[in-house]
């Protein structure tokens, strides 16, 4: 299993943080709200299968294509610590093309009564099958990497932007 972090300091106090980034709608932005060039062009649908949208059990589905390659995984809250703590991971048989299983976190620290930290990672898996197995070697880190920085990103502007206006 490989894995990566990124953290980054959020002028924000740690609860509107953590709020921020337990919305689902807000942390998959990357893959679902604009298409990129690590998406390959293409921007996923996401549906809330759960009727809760956070908490252990929460479970989110993602779907589309990429490449002519079709798209479909879920993904299921497995840890979460309010204001502080969420883990998810993917359930069932993800079909995905460079990466396999993976387990996402986000930690979010009381750094003053105005600022935090926002760490979020991923461990994951490569693919089975040969060809996407190779395909994965390459890509899957400079991939998760861009997600990672993806949504550190966002989570920063969203308070910037907030600060700004």
């Amino acid at each position: 299993m490989s894995g990566l972090n990124e953290s980054v300091i959020i002028g924000a106090p740690a609860e509107r943080v953590f709020a921020w980034v337990d919305d689902i709608d807000n942390l998959g932005g990357h893959m679902v709200d604009r298409a990129s060039m690590p998406m390959m062009g293409c921007a996923l649908s996401l549906t809330v299968v759960t009727l809760q949208r956070t908490g252990v059990g929460a479970t989110y589905r993602y779907t589309g294509s990429v490449l002519g390659f079709s798209l479909d995984f879920s993904e299921s809250v497995t840890t979460y610590v309010p204001g502080r703590e969420k883990v998810w991971r993917t359930i069932g048989t993800p079909r995905l093309v460079i990466i396999d299983a993976y387990e996402m976190r986000v930690l979010v620290e009381s750094l003053s009564a105005a600022s935090s930290r926002l760490t979020i990672g991923i461990a994951y898996t490569l693919p089975r099958q040969w060809a996407r197995r190779m395909a994965g070697r390459l890509l899957a880190r400079p991939y998760a990497r861009w997600c990672l920085r993806s949504m550190s990103r966002d989570a920063s502007r969203a308070f910037h932007e907030r600060r700004a206006a």
